[in-house]
């Protein structure tokens, strides 16, 4: 059986942007059930190499607002920008955001300076993604 997720977009972790949500999404094909919502996004940089996260394969995202556990990948707003990071400190005021290895110094921010859209549950290799176009409904016009 396959599920399909959408696929919000490409995002960076050694920077962040602002990420356009294309207004139909393509769905990215999964061959597992779960119970909570998912999300995938691309991931456009590799800053998170060494966690097995390269450039070009899709992060798969369940939303989730906080992380139960130390050191899980996160999907970060700024405001209206997005970056990929792994949160430290997790239940302190000010968590510690970096990324793997020394390739840009990690950052302290308080907890209220951002927001978690979803903390990582999956990931899809580049070379192994099938991608879907949604399939578009037949406009009714109710005659």
């Amino acid at each position: 059986m396959k599920y399909l997720i959408p696929v919000l977009g490409t995002v960076p972790s050694l920077s962040t942007m602002i990420v356009d949500q294309p207004e139909n999404p393509s769905d990215l094909v999964i061959r597992s059930y779960a119970p909570y919502r998912r999300f995938a996004v691309q991931v456009a940089d590799d800053g998170l190499d060494s966690l097995g996260l390269t450039p070009g394969d899709y992060a798969i995202f369940r939303e989730q607002r906080w992380p139960h556990d130390e050191c899980q990948v996160c999907l970060i707003a700024f405001g209206n920008e997005f970056t990929l990071r792994i949160l430290q400190g997790i239940w302190n005021t000010e968590p510690i955001l970096c990324v793997s290895g020394d390739k840009i110094p990690p950052i302290t921010r308080h907890r209220n300076d951002f927001v978690i859209l979803g903390v990582l549950d999956g990931v899809i290799k580049s070379e192994l993604a099938v991608l879907q176009e949604p399939e578009q409904a037949d406009f009714d016009w109710g005659c």
